[in-house]
């Protein structure tokens, strides 16, 4: 039946709300929210995959048949329940991008110097243009 779509990325997603579950319905439904029309997507019978509501009645465990309920998406592609996303706030004792940001300027500024600066400017370059450039001498010698 395909592979597992924890984030559902070939889904729609429904949006969060608080103290809601989330579901992810079927691609093909447009959205995934208890819309008017959301039991007939595309003239088919679209309840189970399209309408949040009856997604999430249908979730397994809840009562709903065995050869029918509708797995969590860590197990399952769409239509299916999404698992509990816990946030967890990063360390603020992190080490981050602003911790050294002068030093990254200052290195951005030297490495575009560098890039732009012509070699005939850099000493020695004049020099070993015009010895390349002899007659009878090899360019790169």
């Amino acid at each position: 039946a395909g592979l597992p779509d924890p984030k559902c990325h070939t889904g729609v997603v429904s949006l969060k709300a608080a103290a809601e579950p989330q579901v992810c319905c079927a691609g093909y439904c447009g959205e995934c929210s208890d819309y008017p029309t959301c039991g007939s997507v595309r003239g088919q019978n679209s309840t189970f995959a399209c309408c949040k509501q009856h997604v999430y009645e249908r979730r397994c465990g809840a009562g709903a048949a065995a050869n029918v309920c509708l797995k969590k998406c860590s197990e399952s592609v769409p239509p299916c329940i999404m698992d509990d996303d816990d946030y967890v706030a990063p360390d603020p004792n992190m080490r981050h991008a602003g911790d050294d940001c002068n030093k990254a300027v200052k290195d951005w500024r030297l490495k575009v110097e560098a890039a732009t600066t012509d070699q005939a400017d850099v000493e020695g370059g004049a020099g070993r243009r015009r010895r390349a450039a002899e007659p009878g001498r090899p360019p790169h010698g």
